[in-house]
């Protein structure tokens, strides 16, 4: 019976949601702040977190989920909040990783979508032996995707999780030149229908009036130029894999007819009176915030569930550049077998300091394309620091100068590792990620550091303003 913790410090609050989720045959325990929820994480396995984002308590919702995400990353965390505190809510999910939110005063039906939702994604990813015995699934290398990194590493293990398991319907979220479609075609490579077709579609470069067509086919003389019968992209990947890529560009009307073909596993061609069966694998993606888009109007709720059903997010490079100088040589070996008879390059180790400082708006792509055109134009087998860019040359300063003077007796290396976590936020007044990027770290890193010292972002803001 799948186990929710429910943290809130209004004991009514708590009572009625206690009750509701128990008359659903739940396991429910409550707690009245994140102290002791986190207490009540350590001693007991929870399948869902429900949590009010602000409590009277020090330790507020924002920082529970924080540290829910440190310590097991798949354990969902739904949000409740007010009106007034929505966008927070929503940013909480779309950049801190929670699952979703619940808008107060909450409707019971919503609640009962809303965490059975979250437990049939949880009930995908967890790693623990299913109730038939099953081992949890072995990692598997994914040899064409570049990461050693901790969140590349969690990356690859949700991935694992999606193939041994056989998901048929997974969302594929991050910033333009991530590799979203080298995640998609991977997620093929490794599943059970590797040996059946991979489709791909990028909704955004279909225009509106061809997109249907283009995915549900058309019958002769269905419209002036159907002159025989074309066969859609979900018949030609049936029993294979269909990735639609920029998912967030699709027409809403053309959502609606998507909608139908996922719950229904069926489609009509335009012009057809008969509906044909299909079994398709839908992977799809986008760069796009899709929880800002149904605000909007701009996206299909109910699309966006069914598609949402495992979440699959794609870190943007800025948040992994530790995995940088292996991206780098893994291009540079790949140019010098593109191009016949170009010497393998390397790059001078200041350069690739600069490298890494960069933020990469263009994250993975902007990179390759940056070294191709470097490659191309350089005459040297080594390349240094004249040849980078420009803009990347701006953010090749060093952290700051660090003094302290060194007692008789020594100095610990936790003391020397602070405070250049503290000069790192002091100059980027307290930017988590400009100050991981500094250091040669990733923001997740800087965040455990910055714990372990007891260091808080807004006091280094604080500091900036002071000194203004």
């Amino acid at each position: 019976m799948p186990s929710i913790l429910i943290v809130d410090d209004d004991a009514a609050q708590l009572t009625i949601l206690q009750r509701i989720l128990k008359r659903e045959g739940y396991t429910v325990q409550t707690v009245g702040d994140s102290k002791a929820a986190l207490a009540a994480i350590e001693e007991k396995l929870f399948d869902l977190v429900i949590s009010d984002m602000w409590m009277s308590s020090r330790f507020e919702g924002r920082e529970l989920l924080r540290e829910i995400k440190r310590t097991d990353p798949d354990l969902p965390v739904l949000i409740m909040t007010a009106f007034a505190e929505l966008n927070d809510a929503v940013n909480l999910v779309a950049h801190e990783g929670a699952f979703y939110y619940l808008e107060k005063p909450i409707q019971i039906d919503v609640l009962k979508r809303e965490v059975q939702h979250a437990l049939q994604t949880r009930g995908a990813l967890i790693s623990q032996s299913d109730a038939d015995g099953d081992e949890a699934p072995p990692d598997i290398r994914f040899k064409n995707i570049i990461g050693e990194s901790e969140e590349m590493q969690h990356l690859f293990k949700n991935m694992s999780r999606i193939i041994h398991r056989g998901v048929t319907q997974v969302l594929i979220t991050g910033e333009t030149g991530t590799g979203k479609s080298l995640i998609a075609r991977a997620l093929h490579k490794h599943g059970a229908r590797r040996e059946q077709p991979f489709v791909a579609i990028n909704c955004g470069a279909i225009p509106d009036t061809l997109i249907e067509s283009e995915l549900f086919g058309y019958e002769k003389g269905a419209f002036t130029d159907a002159v025989k019968e074309k066969k859609g992209l979900f018949e030609v990947a049936n029993r294979g894999v269909l990735f639609l890529d920029e998912i967030g560009d699709m027409p809403i009307q053309t959502q609606s007819k998507l909608l139908h073909v996922l719950e229904e596993r069926e489609i009509r061609r335009i012009g057809g009176t008969r509906s044909l069966k299909v079994d398709v694998c839908v992977l799809a993606a986008t760069n796009k915030n899709l929880l800002e888009a149904l605000r909007n109007n701009a996206f299909r709720e109910d699309l966006y569930f069914r598609l949402n059903v495992i979440p699959l997010h794609v870190p943007p490079l800025r948040e992994h550049h530790e995995d940088i100088p292996r991206l780098v040589n893994f291009f540079l070996q790949k140019f010098s077998t593109e191009y016949t008879g170009a010497p393998t390059k390397q790059v001078a180790p200041q350069a690739m300091s600069a490298l890494r400082r960069y933020q990469w708006p263009g994250n993975i792509r902007q990179l390759e394309n940056y070294l191709r055109r470097i490659f191309v134009l350089s005459e040297n087998e080594v390349i240094d620091m004249e040849e980078l860019p420009p803009e990347i040359l701006d953010t090749s300063l060093p952290v700051t100068d660090v003094e302290f003077d060194i007692p008789e007796d020594g100095v610990s290396l936790e003391e020397i590792i602070k405070e250049y976590v503290c000069s790192a936020l002091t100059k980027t007044h307290g930017q988590q990620i400009k100050a991981a990027q500094l250091l040669g770290i990733s923001r997740r890193k800087l965040q455990h550091r910055m714990q372990k010292y007891g260091l808080h972002s807004r006091d280094f803001k604080d500091s900036a303003a002071a000194s203004d």
